[in-house]
């Protein structure tokens, strides 16, 4: 190519392992992030070890989560939080080493009360043979999430309550 360095030409014909992990995890974005149609379990299942292993800290449901049972428990913190899968924006993927992926993102929703809530996320992806195994996310305000998700249990458990008829009475007519 004219006016490209020999090394970075190199790196075009010949991508490094970095760059063929970033590759996967922007693919792995892209698939979850699709619209129209949601996300593209095909390839999302393609691009993800079967015994990936997700730590998730900070946010509803913290914890080890292996395997199928990763997105289940994503779906449950994006409903408690109001988080918008939709909106989160991938502003920059690093690599460096084997295996490691660094993503920096935007999170973004609305609370029960409609108050609009944006953060940092960050989640170090760790990528072996073409597959994401590991994931870690660390959050930018976990104390946010946390409130968020109480307000919206509180809330949903008040919804249910009500509806099954085990919520709170209606006042009594007043006697004639």
């Amino acid at each position: 190519m004219p006016g490209t360095h020999p090394a970075q030409a190199e790196r075009n014909t010949h991508p490094t392992r970095a760059d063929r992990n970033k590759d996967v995890v922007r693919r792995f974005y892209e698939a979850v992030l699709r619209e129209p149609g949601g996300p593209d379990f095909a390839t999302i299942r393609e691009l993800t070890d079967e015994q990936e292993v997700e730590l998730n800290w900070g946010h509803p449901d913290s914890g080890v989560h292996r395997g199928a049972a990763i997105g289940p428990v994503r779906h449950r913190m994006h409903l408690l939080t109001g988080m918008d899968p939709s909106a989160l924006v991938v502003e920059e993927l690093l690599a460096e080493g084997p295996t490691r992926v660094v993503v920096v993102a935007t999170n973004s929703g609305t609370d029960v009360h409609g108050v609009p809530w944006t953060m940092t996320v960050l989640e170090l992806v760790d990528v072996v043979d073409g597959r994401i195994t590991r994931k870690r996310s660390f959050y930018q305000d976990t104390a946010l999430l946390r409130d968020i998700a109480l307000e919206s249990e509180a809330a949903l458990g008040r919804e249910a309550a009500l509806a099954d008829g085990s919520g709170p009475a209606a006042p009594a007519p007043p006697a004639p």
